[in-house]
């Protein structure tokens, strides 16, 4: 599988390029590096406002990343790919005013560099005696210059504003029209019904491409239709997993292992992570590593308890199975123990987890199985913004 490569990192939000990146590149050859004003100096005006345009692009997800970090969520990375950017944070808000809060803060950004934009534009205006628009948009087409980059730039932000807030799912204005139903008819339907005014929007930006040969158009709704169909059966098994409990998937692994018993009798049934109970009670857990660290040698009269972690977090079995894989998630833990009014009944991994996920979720259409403890509701591919 071709992955992308890292080449920055801000906040510790990781900024990385997919190596299908270089298609556009091609673009800017055959746009700029063929014409009548072909040569360096177009191509040198097309590569930097190649990269202006996805300075934008990095800057818009940005806003989304730095809301979502004020509300607590994580972002993993966001990268760049030939239709635009893409941030993947860690689950999908679940309050309503986060998720428009997360999803305006993206286009806030392309208003602010337009709004930065607009002096310059209007004293490179005056000077070049333009009287209306048009002319901006006339001068674009014929030159490459300074005065030329400003407006492409100015105009971009305009275009990645507008089509960022039409309320075609999972597009920014997509989500907040999920967020303003979820309100009303909660948060599974709110997104049934989002995804189908997306779909429908994207059905008719193909037509549209088509009538028109503006080829670029299909690909975009083919791309909104694919990517809603996915999130929205994401929420699906989000909410699946809301209502499931977890002592329904909890291992009994024979009560555990006490304290006082010999480290090699923890590799009975091979090594693996095992509660360690006292009297029906979680004192600890025995790592597999920690396991295989502790024979490494000889483990001679070692006991369970000389190597246990007794910073032990358990779960009920009332919990349900998302709230426990977003807390694994977040202690890095690859299983938690699981009580009953404060007795062991069973402890639920990661496997166990993915085993769910793969149960609700058969689709073909999700990109990629969990990673370890990594959310497996948010492996969205939200590009020209989100």
């Amino acid at each position: 599988m071709v992955r992308s490569r890292t080449i920055g990192h801000i906040r510790g939000i990781e900024i990385n390029v997919h190596p299908t990146f270089a298609l556009v590149l091609l673009w800017v050859f055959f746009q700029w590096g063929r014409g009548s004003d072909g040569g360096f100096l177009a191509m040198l005006f097309g590569v930097t406002l190649l990269g202006l345009v996805f300075g934008c692009v990095v800057l818009h997800e940005l806003g989304h990343s730095f809301m979502a970090l004020q509300h607590g969520i994580r972002v993993h990375d966001i990268t760049l790919w030939p239709m635009g950017g893409v941030a993947r944070i860690e689950q999908v808000p679940a309050r309503p005013r986060a998720e428009v809060l997360i999803a305006l803060a993206g286009p806030a950004v392309n208003v602010a560099i337009a709004v930065a934009l607009l002096p310059p534009l209007a004293l490179f205006g005056v000077i070049s005696g333009f009287r209306s628009p048009g002319d901006y948009l006339l001068y674009v087409t014929e030159h490459v210059s300074p005065g030329a980059l400003l407006v492409y730039l100015f105009f971009v932000n305009v275009v990645l504003l507008l089509f960022n807030l039409l309320p075609a799912f999972p597009m920014d204005g997509g989500r907040v029209l999920r967020a303003l139903l979820t309100a009303m008819i909660g948060r599974e339907r709110a997104t049934r019904a989002a995804v189908m005014v997306g779909q429908a929007m994207a059905v008719g930006l193909i037509v549209l491409g088509l009538w028109y040969q503006e080829y670029s158009l299909p690909l975009i709704g083919l791309f909104v239709i694919v990517t809603a169909h996915v999130e929205g059966r994401a929420v699906k098994v989000e909410s699946a997993m809301r209502r499931l409990r977890v002592g329904q998937f909890a291992l009994w692994d024979m009560g555990g292992i006490a304290p006082h018993h010999p480290l090699t009798y923890a590799l009975r049934g091979g090594p693996r992570d095992v509660a360690v109970t006292d009297g029906g009670r979680v004192v600890g857990m025995l790592w597999r590593n920690q396991v295989l660290h502790g024979l490494n040698g000889g483990a001679g009269i070692r006991t369970v308890a000389d190597v246990m972690d007794s910073a032990v977090v358990t779960v009920d079995i009332d919990d349900s199975v998302y709230d426990v894989q977003q807390r694994m998630n977040q202690l890095n833990r690859w299983a938690m123990p699981v009580t009953e009014d404060g007795q062991y009944r069973g402890i639920f991994t990661a496997d166990r987890f993915v085993h769910v996920y793969r149960q609700l979720s058969p689709s073909p259409f999700h990109f990629r199985v969990p990673q370890g403890l990594t959310s497996a509701l948010t492996e969205l591919l939200r590009a020209w913004g989100r």
